[in-house]
């Protein structure tokens, strides 16, 4: 009796302990470690691992389809890619059920202007006004990093810093920051708004002035210029050049320093502004006098590839401008023909096309029509090509950005579609991922 006694007193003791024992666990279990505290403080998730299961991957434009896949994310960057069969998801792992969804690499905007309302006096704004802004314009069509050609150097830089410290889910931000016009050539679109804003003169009439110029924005941190080598300033001119020596002055001071020059050629003389003084990068095509119905010229665009340029096609862009000078649909029909010739003609010559849409300068946020218009000259993966791995390699992030791989920044984009049935796909994200945080979609 005694010794069954004891046993029961044994069995409740142990019951006890391990009572006990579980509600220290949960009581220790639900308190937060520092490391989520921090997280959670950055809108990050609690785990630092991320599982996106069940997708199709295209882990590059020239790669193999991963069909039911796993991409695996710590601490923002891709810890492991391959097929589901051969991937264990961790247990701790924060997990995007993702079937039935397609999953490339994080796309760039390589022409964007960050001059909306919303995006001005950045220094001051609230976060919320610009995170919406910048959802709005960029993260909800899928860029997770963007190139700002042509806006306040100022504002640029304040807003880009405001994104780096966590205040604000927003993509990666690269500027030219202000502009460089031809004296007399401010561009006739923009005068209003400059006046309105208070912008200053950014026109520059010596080379002395302009590389003096060029060499303060890009120490204050801009990634590179951007001129007008062909300056729309209506009237009897029409299209302004600007002078070479001045151009080179300007990209010479850029390539100093290892940065790209990027021009806004608008005709065949800004074009040729543009190649002599050494620009890396086209904003636009030049529908205005480039070429005849059929693009561009061999000989013109052996010139071009000659300079290893780089074309931004801003396909879109032409109809906008149509309505806002009201051209007829002849005169935009021709156009959208002359662009589409030239961009089909460049990249199969091998020249290099990078996605870009003007967008800040134009409100056309959704980029459907882009890549309905790009699709008549490249096929898809010419198109996600533009998209990632072309500008992470003329931008000189190759190392970490544009593809889908070990190692490699976790900036990614989920797709409700599959681009190589729609290229229209593009347009349609479910989740923009930026070092492995949704930033913006359905899972955020």
């Amino acid at each position: 009796m005694i010794t069954v006694l004891t046993g029961l007193r044994s069995a409740r003791y142990q019951i006890g302990a391990l009572f006990c024992l579980a509600l220290i666990g949960l009581v220790v279990g639900s308190t937060p470690t520092a490391d989520a505290v921090a997280r959670e403080q950055k809108g990050l998730p609690a785990s630092a691992e991320l599982a996106i299961v069940g997708a199709k991957i295209y882990p590059a434009p020239d790669a193999t389809p991963i069909d039911d896949g796993v991409v695996l994310v710590r601490d923002g960057r891709i810890a492991r890619v391959g097929s589901r069969q051969s991937i264990t998801v961790p247990r701790t792992a924060h997990v995007i059920d993702a079937h039935g969804s397609v999953l490339t690499a994080g796309f760039w905007n390589s022409h964007v202007h960050l001059m909306t309302p919303d995006l001005l006096g950045a220094t001051a704004a609230k976060a919320g006004t610009l995170q919406d802004a910048l959802e709005t314009m960029l993260t909800r069509w899928g860029f997770t990093t963007v190139f700002d050609i042509a806006s306040s150097t100022d504002n640029a830089i304040a807003l880009r810093h405001r994104v780096e410290a966590g205040e604000i889910a927003g993509p990666m931000i690269l500027t030219v920051g202000d502009p460089f016009y031809p004296k007399d050539g401010t561009p006739i679109y923009v005068r209003e708004y400059l006046r309105a804003h208070g912008a200053p003169d950014e026109e520059v009439s010596t080379p002395e002035e302009a590389a003096a110029r060029a060499a303060r924005q890009l120490d204050r941190g801009t990634d590179g210029v951007k001129i007008f080598a062909g300056a729309i300033v209506g009237g009897k001119i029409g299209v302004l050049p600007m002078r070479i020596d001045i151009a080179k002055a300007i990209v010479d001071e850029a390539h100093r320093r290892g940065k790209p020059a990027f021009a806004h050629p608008s005709n065949l003389a800004g074009l040729n502004v543009a190649i002599d003084s050494g620009v890396d990068i086209l904003a636009h095509t030049t529908a205005m006098d480039g070429g005849g119905p059929g693009g561009w010229p061999p000989e013109l665009i052996a010139r071009l590839r000659a300079h290893n340029m780089a074309l931004i096609p801003t396909m879109t862009l032409f109809g906008v401008e149509a309505k806002k000078f009201h051209e007829s649909p002849n005169d935009l029909a021709n156009a959208i023909t002359v662009i589409t010739a030239e961009v089909k003609d460049y990249a199969s010559a091998g020249g290099q096309i990078l996605f870009g849409t003007d967008v800040g300068y134009t409100d056309v946020f959704d980029t459907t029509e882009e890549y309905k218009l790009m699709s008549v000259a490249l096929d898809w993966r010419a198109i996600l090509t533009s998209l990632t791995t072309a500008p992470a390699a003329r931008f000189g992030f190759t190392a970490h950005k544009g593809r889908i791989a070990n190692g490699m920044d976790a900036d990614l984009v989920l797709l409700n579609g599959d681009p190589a049935k729609d290229p229209t796909a593009f347009a349609r994200v479910r989740d923009t991922i930026r070092a492995g945080r949704v930033i913006w979609g359905a899972d955020r």
